[in-house]
């Protein structure tokens, strides 16, 4: 029996694992990944007790990408005009459903990503890398223009000079200047990139996470609307956060002279 392109393994701290499993072909989106993908992410946002997603990918990478095997064998492609509904879905299904899950996204990068693979990466909340990560865009390289959010999530992290950079002229990041960049959140020797991930997973699955996504909401909105509207949601919002048990254990937790134990809700 074929192995899993996508293993997902639930932890015991509210941490769930998504792995990326075709390793054979650095994770490229081949055979039924991208949906199994999709499947993984709508399972753990549906289920309480997971309070962070970690993704990485198998063996010596993240992701590729598109699997450069399979071009070229899906026929003759849409005309001009034509809107590739299933790409826009799979796109929307994984890279928007990262980006915008109420449930916190690490990436926790092992080694390259490129590609459609670098648009997963950067979809996360926070990107924790092993020093060998390597980030490409890689589409000027096979004469496709880019997909997956790299070009949007680029231009909002490294600015739209860096981001013209960076996708027309495909130079490569290692991990240091993806650092400096603001890209990664941090950079950890590879052998302790699985610990190490993973504590940094764990560290938000024990905070206030359902004010979490209310905060991703918010930087969300903020990033493409103006000051006067993100003021009028992040009042809404605050006035959420005050209802909620968090909020109450945070109180009751100030008074008592310890830390908080937030439920989530």
């Amino acid at each position: 029996m074929t192995e899993a392109t996508v293993l997902l393994e639930k932890q015991s701290d509210g941490v769930a694992l998504i792995t990326l499993n075709r390793p054979e072909r650095l994770n490229a989106f081949g055979d039924d990944l991208l949906q199994r993908l999709t499947e993984a992410l709508v399972d753990c946002e549906d289920d309480p007790d997971v309070r962070c997603v970690a993704l990485t990918g198998a063996g010596r990478g993240f992701s590729a990408g598109a699997d450069i095997n399979n071009m070229g064998r899906g026929g003759r492609p849409p005309g001009p005009g034509v809107v590739n509904r299933r790409s826009h879905r799979s796109q929307l299904d994984t890279s928007g459903m990262l980006h915008q899950m109420g449930t916190p996204t690490v990436s926790l990068v092992n080694g390259p990503a490129a590609g459609g693979g670098l648009g997963l990466c950067l979809a996360t909340d926070f990107r924790v890398a092993s020093d060998r990560a390597r980030l490409v865009t890689a589409f000027r390289n096979i004469g496709v223009s880019g997909d997956y959010g790299v070009a949007w999530f680029l231009n909002q992290m490294v600015g739209i000079t860096r981001a013209r950079e960076l996708l027309m002229l495909n130079r490569p990041l290692a991990a240091a200047e993806a650092a400096d960049l603001g890209i990664f959140t941090k950079v950890v020797p590879h052998d302790d990139l699985l610990a190490e991930g993973l504590a940094f997973c764990r560290e938000l699955a024990q905070g206030p996470t359902a004010v979490l996504a209310m905060m991703k909401w918010t930087l969300n909105y903020a990033a493409v609307n103006t000051l006067h509207d993100s003021l009028y949601q992040e009042g809404a919002h605050v006035m959420l956060s005050f209802q909620g048990e968090d909020n109450k254990e945070a109180a009751k937790a100030f008074l008592e002279k310890r830390p908080p134990n937030f439920v989530g809700r």
